[in-house]
């Protein structure tokens, strides 16, 4: 009897701990769900929130390079942003205000007045809901969890740029832009020797000149100074051609006339305070006009740039490193974002100092007796890497070494000093000056020209890079 009851009472008990287990059961698969729910919807928002931030940062940078562009651009732009970054649940850009000169929506959605250069918007998305209909977090779009996020970006106009332009004034640059310019310098020699050597008359060249380079190279004899070299491209006018120089000095003269021509747009660069220094350099660097002047004061300066002699690449690359010192923020022309734009064929050389050679030897890639250890070279790395590691981005605009050889028969300067510091190979091999150019310049800002136009599209293909780039946002 005993027994029998304790049986009913175990039958009794097992049903109750199944019916708690059962209502246990479903209050643990909820709570399971919540916790998923929960996990989806914060990740949910914390990815709406990143993609809400690049497509803010993304509108802020186009405003700032295209300020006349209309809000429902920008905004269009935004929305493939931030569904190109939250791919998933149909994000939507539900309130949006750019508000700079040209948009000028500067009140959000609550009427709260927005602050000058900012864009502000809000978004919102889905993320999947376990508990459709149990639940208060899944509302508003059906079996998803409604999440939202905000933010508002600065645009940073009103940056301070400094441009500074290096141009190569030796005499190297006084030669022919054209095969047509040098063979106008050639003929104007041969018909005016008696100008250009007086005394050392032909066919006898009592130095031994047949006959020298008048224009291009950097020396004539031992006695050859910068005013010869001016009055060289004096006479390469006379004979009505055109040199790189005056090629280079037109072309910056034509990157300040497009900059300007931008800025009077309001592309671009109508935000930003635009400055330059004007150089340039042969044995050592010389600046032309004021420091840090405006679109006319830069104009004066270029045509104020003379030509020179020999080009002491080492000592110009350290004095520019002294001169323009670190980068700056650009929050001021105490404090300006640094661009260097090098405008030179890249080789150290001196008429005189080429011939101190530590030794002579034959070179099998030309078949030629050769001076080793001579005073041409190409830039120097070291000076280079100190420039960018100042903060300063550095472009290089090439205009390659255009040697008139045979200038002097007896001497042969070029072959014998110059030839192989460019072409170490031999003939039709790739140019150590060019390869050393090229590693001077920050990532992006190398530009060879091939010839005369290039040098102008080098010029503001270099400088609009740079523009474009130092485009930066303040959050």
């Amino acid at each position: 009897m005993i027994l029998s009851r304790l049986r009913a009472l175990a039958r009794d008990l097992g049903a109750n701990v199944a019916i708690t287990f059962a209502l246990v059961g479903v209050m643990l698969i909820l709570l399971v769900f919540m916790a998923v729910d929960l996990s989806n919807a914060y990740a949910a928002k914390s990815g709406l929130q990143d993609a809400t931030d690049a497509a803010a940062l993304a509108v802020a940078t186009d405003a700032s390079n295209n300020p006349n562009e209309s809000e429902a651009q920008l905004q269009a732009a935004a929305q493939a942003m931030l569904v190109a970054d939250f791919a998933k649940d149909a994000p939507q850009i539900t309130d949006f205000h750019v508000c700079a000169p040209v948009q000028n929506d500067c009140t959000d959605a609550d009427g709260a007045a927005l602050k000058m250069d900012t864009v502000t918007m809000r978004t919102s998305a889905g993320a999947p809901c376990l508990l459709s209909g149990l639940s208060s977090l899944c509302g508003g779009q059906g079996a998803l969890i409604d999440v939202k996020a905000q933010t508002t970006t600065t645009i940073n106009f009103g940056l301070t740029l400094q441009l500074n332009v290096a141009m190569d004034s030796s005499a190297s640059m006084i030669v022919g832009a054209t095969a047509a310019d040098v063979n106008a310098i050639s003929n104007w020699v041969g018909a005016h020797w008696n100008q250009v050597k007086p005394g050392d008359p032909p066919p006898t060249y009592r130095t031994g000149d047949d006959p020298p380079c008048a224009f291009a190279c950097h020396d004539v004899g031992a006695a050859t100074n910068a005013r010869d070299i001016a009055k060289g491209l004096s006479r390469a006018h006379q004979a009505g051609a055109t040199t790189r120089f005056d090629v280079m000095t037109a072309a910056a003269q034509g990157l300040v006339t497009h900059l300007q021509a931008e800025a009077a747009a309001n592309n671009r660069v109508p935000q930003d305070k635009v400055v330059f220094n004007i150089m340039s350099f042969d044995t050592s660097l010389h600046q032309y006009g004021p420091a840090n002047v405006g679109f006319s004061g830069a104009q004066a300066a270029i045509r104020q740039v003379t030509p020179g002699l020999d080009t002491w690449m080492s000592t110009i690359m350290g004095q520019l490193t002294a001169q323009l010192g670190a980068n700056g923020n650009g929050t001021s022309t105490a404090s300006p974002l640094k661009f260097l734009i090098l405008v030179t064929d890249g080789l150290q050389s001196d008429r005189s100092n080429n011939w101190s050679c530590s030794s002579w030897g034959w070179d099998p890639a030309w078949g030629y007796n050769t001076c080793y250890g001579g005073y041409a070279t190409t830039i120097s790395a070291a000076q280079c890497a100190q420039l960018k590691d100042n903060g300063i981005v550095v472009a290089v605009l090439e205009t390659p070494y255009v040697p008139l050889t045979g200038q002097s028969p007896n001497v042969a300067p070029y072959e014998k000093t110059v030839r192989h510091v460019i072409f170490p190979g031999g003939p039709n091999t790739p140019s150590s000056v060019s390869a050393a150019l090229q590693a001077c310049a920050s990532q992006g800002y190398y530009f060879q020209a091939v010839n005369a136009s290039d040098i102008a599209t080098g010029f503001t293909t270099l400088t609009d890079k740079f523009i474009g780039a130092a485009t930066r946002i303040a959050n």
